[in-house]
C-alpha cells in the first residue's frame, strides 16, 4: 500500500512557496511507494496549522503532511510571533493526531535568503519531503492510529520504570 503524503502551502510569498512545492512534488514523485495526497493552499503561514489539523483528523489519515511557508522579517516582530506559533501548533498537532508533520517553513531575514533556501543543498522543500517520507515509514512501522486513550501521568510513568 503506497504512502499518502499531503501538503499544506502558504499563498503568502508565493514566489518562494510555489518553488518549494515544485521541489516537494518532484521529490515525492521520484520516491518509490509514495502517493501525493491532498495539496491545500492557505492564505498565509498563520493558517497552516489549522489546515494541517483538518487534514490530520480526517479519515483515512494521511501517512504524513508537509507544511510549506515563507516568513520574511519585516519592520516589526510579527514574523517571529507567526513562526513561533506555527512551530508550536504543528508540533502539538502531530503529537495529538499521530500524523507526522514535516516542517518546511522558511523564516528568513530577506526574500533573497529565503530564495536561496529553495535550491541546491539548501532546498528546504526537498528536505521537508524527505523528512515526511522517513516519518511516514516510521509511523507505519511503529505508530498507532488512535491516541485518544493514551494518557501519560506521573503514576503511569512510575509504573513503566519500576523494576518490580
Amino acid at each position: 500500500m503506497p504512502f499518502e503524503i499531503a501538503v499544506v502551502v502558504s499563498k503568502y510569498n508565493t514566489e518562494i512557496t510555489s518553488r518549494m512545492l515544485e521541489s516537494v512534488l518532484k521529490t515525492l514523485k521520484n520516491a518509490e511507494g509514495i502517493q501525493t495526497g491532498t495539496v491545500v493552499w492557505v492564505p498565509g503561514a498563520f493558517e497552516i496549522p489549522a489546515a494541517a489539523k483538518m487534514i490530520a483528523t480526517r479519515q483515512p489519515q494521511p501517512d504524513a503532511i508537509v507544511c510549506l511557508g515563507a516568513i520574511i522579517q519585516g519592520k516589526t516582530d510579527q514574523n517571529a510571533y507567526i513562526a513561533n506559533s506555527c512551530t508550536i501548533a504543528l508540533q502539538q498537532i502531530q503529537i495529538e493526531t499521530g500524523v507526522p508533520i514535516s516542517y518546511g517553513i522558511i523564516s528568513a531575514d530577506t526574500l533573497a535568503t529565503a530564495w536561496e533556501r529553495t535550491e541546491g543543498p539548501l532546498d528546504r522543500g526537498r528536505e521537508a519531503a524527505l523528512a515526511a517520507i522517513e516519518m511516514a515509514q516510521l509511523k507505519r512501522k511503529y505508530g498507532r492510529q488512535e491516541h485518544k486513550d493514551l494518557k501519560i501521568t506521573p503514576e503511569s510513568l512510575s509504573k513503566s520504570f519500576s523494576h518490580s
